[in-house]
């Protein structure tokens, strides 16, 4: 009788509640106007076109297809991805790259404490195999962290080390092959994977849809003063976040993977650094 008279008949009333409320945000999506834009590569002569989807939220017919089977990739070394980000107005450390016996030199001209790892793009996660020595706060200290890292690189990245941390955040583009380039944000450090407290974001990133997407997270009541601590710079978060949307932008054709974890949140007014940066491009 329901469905007879139009009405659609919700069974469950959990189910029920969820739909409402999804039905209500899609309600006022479609009030603002909202609309979402998927960055693809091999978009003909625009490769940084936008692709419009219908209320549901599914690619319109006759949308271009990101380039399959790019799956091989390089990654850039450390220090040339967090310059390339750098670019784009992401914030990093100061930092020297170096033999490892420049390493305690160079520590001292930075300042200490510092942190030093070893530079190599074939060592993605370096904190698995040894290749980070943090908190190094005298020259003696510097050159016995050298010497251990020297075994496994031969050029070394010393950098100072941000220790006024109110949060630590993932900052991340991937590009799935059918809705393109999406950022992802969620609680950074070496508890991501246990933690998976992510949220994602397809295009056009707006600093209001970051700022609410942040807003979803679990860790983002580290940033707003917990328990008596200093609230977080959320604006340089922010802004963060859109640099690194401008990079994959700019480089829709050929990125992979952007991954900054962490992204270390200062005190409010105190700005947001990338202490770790991953980007690979297509080969």
């Amino acid at each position: 009788m329901c469905l007879a008279a139009g009405i659609v008949p919700l069974q469950g009333q959990r189910q029920a509640l969820e739909a409402l409320d999804l039905a209500a945000g899609v309600g006022e999506a479609w009030a603002r106007g909202a609309h979402v834009e998927l960055r693809l590569s091999g978009c003909g002569g625009d490769s940084h076109a936008a692709v419009p989807v219908d209320p549901n939220g599914s690619p319109l017919p006759g949308r271009p297809r990101h380039a399959d089977g790019a799956t091989n990739g390089r990654s850039l070394a450390e220090h040339e991805g967090k310059a390339a980000l750098a670019a784009f107005g992401v914030q990093i450390p100061k930092a020297r790259l170096v033999k490892p016996s420049e390493a305690a030199d160079a520590a001292a001209e930075i300042g200490f404490p510092v942190v030093i790892k070893v530079a190599s793009a074939a060592l993605e996660h370096k904190s698995d195999v040894g290749g980070v020595v943090v908190d190094i706060r005298n020259r003696d200290d510097a050159r016995a962290a050298a010497e251990r890292l020297a075994r496994l690189a031969g050029t070394l990245l010393v950098e100072e080390m941000v220790g006024d941390s109110v949060a630590e955040i993932l900052i991340g583009v991937t590009v799935d092959p059918q809705f393109g380039q999406v950022l992802v944000l969620g609680a950074g450090g070496v508890l991501t994977e246990l933690l998976r407290d992510t949220v994602s974001l397809l295009p056009p990133f707006t600093s209001a849809a970051i700022e609410a997407a942040l807003k979803r997270l679990t860790a983002y009541q580290l940033l707003t003063g917990y328990r008596g601590r200093p609230r977080g710079d959320v604006t340089a978060l922010i802004e963060t976040a859109l640099a690194c949307a401008r990079y994959a932008e700019e480089n829709v054709d050929t990125l992979l993977e952007l991954d900054i974890n962490p992204v270390i949140v200062r005190s409010a007014g105190r700005g947001a650094v990338a202490v770790d940066a991953l980007v690979r491009l297509i080969d």
